[in-house]
Order: structure tokens, then sequence, then C-alpha cells
């Protein structure tokens, strides 16, 4: 539950701060890690740390509670998720601990954007998530933030990540490595 996971992405971050002090880093996962990593930002931000330089949001699941549109209009159509109720309200409950759902750093959409990394955020039209993902993009652009939103035709939950002989797939890497690139330096 609740602040575990949060406290070991702390960790972690705290230990690259400190043994490459000058390192560009960016932070990002998808589906609940997508979520952990926006809400690990506002924690960060909380504690006055330097913010990673980038952020990858993978369908992130940034609303655990069942309020999001596509909730209700991609039930059932999403092949890999299928339905919010049973496993993923059941997880959302267990994650929270007792605590609100829509506390930030259990529902990262309700916290307050202002000051974070450039972000990528990718979903597909299929999606169970789908609205998360908008919403995350338009919290993020009224933040005047930079983030990229990247919509695939006819994708269920992340399956841009599954299938690594697609177009999607093939696409989405080289964009993603090409918005990391540019802003965290590289090859």
């Amino acid at each position: 539950p609740i602040p575990a996971a949060i406290d070991d992405v702390d960790a972690v971050y705290r230990d690259l701060l400190n043994t490459y002090p000058n390192a560009k880093f960016g932070i990002g996962g998808t589906s609940a890690g997508g979520g952990l990593s926006a809400a690990s930002i506002h924690n960060f931000k909380a504690k006055g740390l330097p913010l990673p330089h980038a952020l990858y949001l993978g369908t992130p699941w940034m609303d655990l509670t069942k309020t999001s549109d596509s909730l209700y209009t991609m039930e059932g159509i999403d092949q890999v998720l299928g339905t919010y109720d049973g496993i993923l309200e059941g997880a959302a409950e267990l994650y929270a601990g007792g605590k609100d759902l829509k506390h930030p750093l259990i529902s990262p959409v309700y916290g307050n954007f202002s000051g974070f990394p450039p972000t990528y955020l990718v979903t597909g039209t299929r999606d169970l998530l789908l609205s998360d993902t908008a919403r995350a993009h338009r919290k993020l652009r009224q933040a005047g933030i930079e983030a990229e939103l990247n919509v695939y035709e006819g994708l269920s939950h992340a399956q841009y990540a599954f299938f690594a002989d697609t177009p999607e797939f093939r696409e989405n890497h080289s964009a993603l490595a090409e918005f990391l690139i540019g802003h965290l330096g590289g090859d």
C-alpha cells in the first residue's frame, strides 16, 4: 500500500542524484508504472528535490477512482484490461490502504502539474485508460508543460508495447527515443 512504492522510487532517485550529481534523468512507466511515475514527480516537488528532465507516461493509471469516461466507454472493448470492476477496483483499494483515492500520490491527475518535466504520453483508441492519458495531457498543457500525446488507432491498453513486429511498436519506440534524446542528450 501507499507509500511503499513512492518511497522506493524516492530512495532510488535520491541515490541516483547523489551518485551522478550532474546527470540528466528521465523517469517513466506504463499503466500503474506511469501513474507511479507521475505521483513520484508530485512527491519530488513536495520534497524540493530537483526534478527529472523528462517524463514518460505510457497509458498511465492517473485516476484510481472510477471517474474517467473511457472506463465506461471502453469497458469490454479493451482486450487487455476489459473492465475496472473486479481486479482494477480491488487493486486500487489495496494500494490506497484506506486513504482517499483522490490524493495526488494515489491518483496523480488530481495534483498540481506546474513545474513538471516535458512529458511524452501514449495510449490507444481502445484503451480503458485512454481518458486518464488525455486528462493528464490536458493538465500538463494547462500548466504550460511541454507534453506530446501519441494515440494509436485500434489498440487496447499498452498494446503498442507488446507486439515488437508492429508499426505502432516501432513508431512509438522511435518517437520516444527521439523525445528522450532531445531532453536528456546522448545517442
